[in-house]
């Protein structure tokens, strides 16, 4: 298993027990009233389980999964896919920082954007691996 998919699981999972914990709070302060503000943690949680554990999984088991070019590298230039996971994680905790702290910029469309770029990247860099395959020209 390539190194970028490695780092991308094991974020991945790390993201899962975060949002698992958090989920578990919710599910107690419903339960029983733990406290009055940890409801603001939902948007935390929902950061955490759907870009932090299921895109990151996904994007780190399809870039070992998918096919090999069979010419030059076989996943594609490598370092530009080493931007995958940093500006993934970096977007992610971002995003996370604008709910969690008041301040005067808004750092959630950063923290999107660097989501995106990941993801384009990902794209990019999967494009000719995909196409070879499929016979999209």
């Amino acid at each position: 298993m390539p190194l970028v998919s490695r780092i991308m699981l094991r974020f991945a999972l790390i993201y899962f027990v975060i949002s698992a914990l958090i989920g578990a709070f919710l599910l107690a302060d419903k339960a029983s009233s733990i406290h009055p503000n940890i409801w603001q943690l939902l948007p935390v949680h929902i950061e955490c389980i759907l870009f932090g554990w299921v895109i990151q999984f996904t994007l780190g088991t399809a870039y070992w999964m998918l096919p090999r070019l069979l010419i030059g590298e076989p996943r594609g230039n490598r370092q530009l896919s080493f931007l995958i996971p940093i500006c993934l994680n970096i977007g992610i905790f971002l995003v996370i920082i604008s709910y969690l702290l008041p301040l005067q910029i808004n750092l959630k469309y950063v923290g999107r954007l660097l989501e995106f770029i990941a993801v384009s990247i990902f794209i990019a860099l999967h494009w000719k691996r995909v196409s070879k395959v499929v016979h999209i020209h």
